[in-house]
């Protein structure tokens, strides 16, 4: 028979080690896959202050047809203009996500719609593909690099 002090200290540790059951059992793709989520409404809300915060201070973001912008304040004002463009509208979700076994980086590979109006203020959508390298900082995931791919 094990003793119930035994017992105890193993179901305490099993039901805290991550990955397994338990509050503390969320694993890093769920939260990555929560804070996509998150991420996509910041753009489908044109906040680009709290989209922002999403990157990793020194973080990239690589959009398609313009050149990449690094740091935190720098993606901000590269989103603040894309989200005040006519018609603008971005969603996105993530298809894979792949964690590293030392759970400090990780990648994820989705797709997005992205809305805008053309040059003659007619209504356009443009879909495609995106890869965003994340980092754990402190605890938290955050954005290292952010590449939008258009397929069309």
């Amino acid at each position: 028979m094990v003793p119930k002090v035994t017992l105890a200290v193993f179901v305490s540790v099993l039901l805290l080690s991550p990955g397994i059951g338990g509050a503390a059992g969320k694993s890093d793709e769920d939260t990555i896959r929560e804070l996509d989520a998150q991420w996509s409404r910041a753009a489908q809300n044109k906040d680009a202050a709290k989209f922002a915060t999403f990157y990793a201070e020194t973080g990239s973001a690589l959009p398609f047809n313009a050149p990449r912008v690094t740091g935190r304040t720098k993606v901000q004002e590269l989103w603040t203009g894309l989200m005040a463009k006519p018609g603008f509208a971005l969603h996105f979700a993530p298809t894979s996500i792949v964690v590293s076994k030392a759970q400090d980086m990780a990648y994820d590979i989705g797709t997005f719609e992205l809305k805008l109006n053309d040059a003659q203020g007619a209504p356009m959508t443009i879909p495609g593909k995106y890869v965003v390298v994340w980092v754990k900082q402190g605890g938290e995931w955050k954005a290292q690099a952010y590449c939008l791919n258009r397929d069309k």
